[in-house]
């Protein structure tokens, strides 16, 4: 066991340490040998992931199940290798569209694959990437696809989702320390601690999905109050793919993805990361929406219709927001000329000054929340046509939105060229090209203002042992993108204030060893918030990876980030900008004892400097379990993780596996301990019941968290419990 906890070494952990590695040996003694294909890689997908959250600095990844949700549909009926179209692959995020034709073209120049593992011959594909795929695709059809109408809509899969979740030690915001006029007691947060989760959805393979899902927040209220008819958020679709002429059709809910992302983009896209040839954005263009982010979504119609090789996308959106309005005196610019009185209402922020800040978070716990519910109405429509072939692919696309109240322009000075008005109009054109080894990609907008962002990139396989990838951004300060609907590629996944340039390369210089890296110049032409001045900033990052069997891989990572902030002195009569730089080193090492039984133990180290305190510094030791015997109706995957850093500024993000459809990515900081366990029961063939427990406990803090979330003590637990039901 000396292998397998060599990270535990040099710390005081090593009763605990012994204790888990006899807990091992009898797991392994007991141990069967199911298939092993059916499992896909997961590491590969947890880390383009952890890349996503740490990026975007936003923990709260729950939002995007339906990633995970469309991964598991083809797990559970795979593709047709010899049928698979080329909107098909699109559903796989870790596809370049460089391996998409190549799969295709070997199919073309070869015939029928024999076996899913014959995806290992394909050119363009690392072994990496075809064994990712091997779950998700088989040599024939499990089910069969001519079926008529009647028998596609209701002869499918039925399944219910009800999922439960809370924190154990009670919260200020539930706590009864405000009293009315008459002396009653009551809380900030006007219903319970539970977040509740139903959900209803068919789906016949990938052809056709309907449902409907409803959920209620920690802190709202259930069938009373401001939800007196049962949960706060509801959400329903009916989506069929491929009838005819028409590719799509979306009714209800529904996500759209045009281009790279500088007009609409709904949903995850790929990030900075070690994937460094996943830097262009693909996807179906329409798909249904299945999550509970109450913002991130369009709801209405959208369809998708194609003859021959050219393709028209229309749709339309009308839904309400949650924003602020505030009476405010404006002149015909929407410039404030005088103080609050009843001419004009605005939306602003919280403090008044503007924008669309609190729209996208979907709480309505406290009076302030529930007063901004559904208090703006927000009609979007738009489109794209183009040709699209498996080499060429042209599109004009075009996105209006408009809000029944106008926005007013926020005051601070970084936000001089934000939006203000009622309503703006986003036009682009995107291509892709495809010859031979290379793949050229780009999209260039327009806001209604006049402003601009472009994106273009190139993809090349320079050889069986050698990729590069390039992407140059320029996105003027003055761009209007909307934002709720866009993702581009860059440092923000917004594109606005921002230009930059890409270049990744993956090396394989041995069978057992690849090495991917990447390094982003940027600089930002005007203020941000927090930086009052131009900056500019870099990123580099470098990743070997040593895998000499399929059991057994090791990797090193180390990412470095450099990037012009205020500094932090306060006895100054004016901001000037300081570095802030971090700097990540991880270790992991990942052991297949048998097909049932996974070890994976990982170290990572963080350094943060701003240029004027003390450098800080931070490390997270963190070992997992994870035991999936695929014969036995008990599965469960743990982790146990020692963490110690300066502040937040050193913090180390880490995928956290969870119940189904579920991921959470949380930053570790302070310092204490974790500890997580997964179960997953299934007492019958179309019955599964998940339970997961989580507890954090501080070693230097007497309390947690600030405001309506802070938990006066050191320890903070979380239960979840989950049950599926298929018929």
């Amino acid at each position: 066991m000396t292998f397998l906890f060599p990270l535990f070494s040099a710390f005081r952990w090593q009763n605990w340490a012994i204790g888990v590695g006899g807990m091992l040996l009898c797991l392994t003694v007991a141990a069967q040998n199911p298939d092993p294909q059916k499992e896909p890689n997961v590491n590969d997908l947890e880390e383009m992931l952890e890349n996503i959250a740490s990026d975007s600095e936003d923990a709260n990844t729950e939002n995007n199940d339906t990633y995970l949700e469309t991964l598991n549909d083809y797990v559970e009926r795979p593709l047709n290798l010899n049928k698979v179209t080329q909107d098909e692959l699109q559903d796989f995020p870790f596809l370049t569209q460089q391996q998409i034709n190549g799969i295709l073209d070997y199919r073309e120049k070869y015939g029928p694959f024999i076996n899913r593992l014959e995806l290992q011959a394909v050119p363009e594909l690392d072994l990496r990437t075809a064994k990712l795929m091997e779950p998700f695709v088989r040599e024939t059809d499990l089910m069969n696809f001519n079926v008529p109408l009647g028998k596609l809509l209701f002869g499918g899969t039925n399944t219910v989702f009800l999922r439960y979740q809370q924190f154990l030690q009670p919260q200020e915001g539930y706590q009864k320390s405000d009293t009315l006029p008459d002396g009653t007691a009551y809380s900030a947060y006007k219903g319970s601690p539970q977040r509740l989760y139903a959900r209803y959805r068919y789906n016949y393979s990938n052809k056709i999905s309907y449902g409907i899902t409803a959920e209620k927040d920690p802190g709202e209220e259930f069938l009373k109050g401001s939800n007196a008819k049962g949960f706060d958020f509801y959400s329903a679709h009916f989506y069929i793919r491929n009838v005819g002429i028409f590719k799509h059709i979306a009714i209800g809910d529904y996500e759209v993805r045009l281009g790279q992302g500088l007009t609409v983009f709904t949903g995850l896209g790929n990030r900075k990361s070690s994937y460094v040839m996943n830097i262009a954005r693909q996807s179906p263009v329409i798909k249904p929406y299945t999550s509970v982010n109450e913002a991130l979504f369009f709801r209405g119609a959208a369809t998708t219709i194609s003859l021959k090789k050219w393709e028209l996308t229309l749709f339309g959106s009308y839904k309400p927001l949650d924003v602020n309005i505030d009476t405010v005196l404006v002149d015909q610019d929407g410039e404030i000329i005088g103080d609050i009185s009843e001419n004009d209402d605005l939306i602003t922020d919280e403090s008044g000054a503007g924008g669309l800040s609190g729209a996208i978070s979907g709480l309505h716990r406290t009076e302030a929340e529930i007063a901004r519910r559904n208090s703006v109405q927000q009609l979007n429509a738009g489109g794209s046509f183009g040709y699209k072939s498996r080499r060429f692919s042209l599109a004009a696309n075009a996105f209006y939105s408009q809000y029944s109240v106008p926005v007013l322009k926020p005051t601070a000075p970084y936000q001089y060229y934000s939006f203000n008005g009622d309503h703006n109009i986003n036009a682009s054109i995107d291509y892709k090209y495809t010859y031979k080894n290379f793949n050229l990609f780009g999209e260039t907008a327009m806001s209604q203002n006049g402003g601009i962002a472009t994106l273009n990139g190139a993809m090349v396989g320079m050889g069986p042992r050698s990729f590069l990838s390039v992407a140059y951004r320029h996105y003027s300060p003055d761009y209007w993108y909307h934002p709720f609907y866009t993702n581009a590629f860059g440092e923000s996944s917004k594109p606005a204030n921002e230009n930059g340039l890409f270049v990744g390369t993956i090396l394989k210089p041995h069978r057992f060893l690849t090495i991917n890296a990447y390094a982003d110049v940027y600089k930002h032409p005007w203020l941000k918030s927090g930086v009052d001045a131009p900056s500019y900033g870099n990123d580099y990052l470098l990743k070997v990876t040593y895998q000499p069997e399929r059991s057994i891989e090791v990797y090193a990572m180390y990412r470095h980030e450099t990037k012009m902030e205020n500094s932090p002195e306060v006895d100054v009569d004016q901001d000037y900008l300081t570095p802030h730089s971090r700097s990540n080193v991880r270790a992991q090492v990942q052991y297949k004892i048998t097909p049932n039984l996974t070890l994976r133990s990982r170290a990572e180290w963080s350094w943060f400097s701003d240029g004027f305190n003390p450098r800080e510094k931070g490390y997270a030791i963190m070992q997992d379990i994870i035991y999936k015997p695929l014969s036995q109706p008990i599965s469960f995957n743990a982790r146990f993780a020692l963490f110690d850093t300066d502040s937040y500024n050193s913090r180390i993000y880490a995928y956290e596996n969870d119940v189904l459809y579920v991921f959470s990515i949380p930053p570790y900081y302070n310092q204490g301990t974790r500890f997580y366990i997964t179960m997953r029961y299934k007492p019958f063939k179309s019955t599964d019941i998940w339970l997961r427990f989580a507890q954090t406990n501080y070693t230097n803090l007497d309390e947690i968290g600030t405001g309506n979330e802070r938990i006066d003590g050191h320890v903070r637990s979380e239960i979840k419990a989950m049950f599926r039901y298929k018929f």
